[in-house]
């Protein structure tokens, strides 16, 4: 991919990131995360800098992807490239994350389970995105 591809892929893929974040974790499981708030996860009231890590995190993550994609070959038409992609990120990414933070914080299992579900649908279709803006050809090799 040529560099202007990858600036592409990455600004598309990210803005896609941010708006299932905001779905996901803003509004389809705000009423989980009430109990949480002051103890396990920051009221985002005040002045809360930290929250600027939040898309710094996803532009990481989103880089990550887009790196992997460029470099690794995978077989199937875009949209088969695309959920393949989604699930290794989810799979290095999510799955991690989220079973760290049940092992170490008192989250409830069933919580946990619909944050890993809703991120495998945000991870494949972050995936699909990539596939889809990258416009990479159905065989592709591994590059060095």
């Amino acid at each position: 991919m040529t560099t202007g591809r990858i600036a592409l892929t990455t600004f598309v893929a990210f803005i896609v990131s941010q708006i299932l974040a905001v779905t996901v974790h803003g509004f389809i499981l705000a009423a989980d995360y009430g109990p949480y708030y002051g103890s396990l996860l920051r009221n985002m009231d005040g002045p809360a800098w930290q929250a600027l890590f939040l898309p710094v995190a996803h532009l990481a993550f989103i880089s990550a992807l887009v790196w992997v994609y460029a470099r690794v070959g995978l077989e199937g038409s875009p949209a088969v490239q695309g959920l393949k992609l989604g699930f290794l990120g989810w799979v290095m990414g999510q799955v991690p994350l989220w079973l760290l933070w049940y092992a170490e914080q008192p989250w409830p299992g069933v919580l946990v389970l619909k944050q890993l579900g809703l991120e495998l649908l945000s991870s494949l279709i972050i995936g699909m995105t990539i596939a889809a803006v990258a416009l990479r050809p159905r065989s592709s090799t591994v590059l060095a």
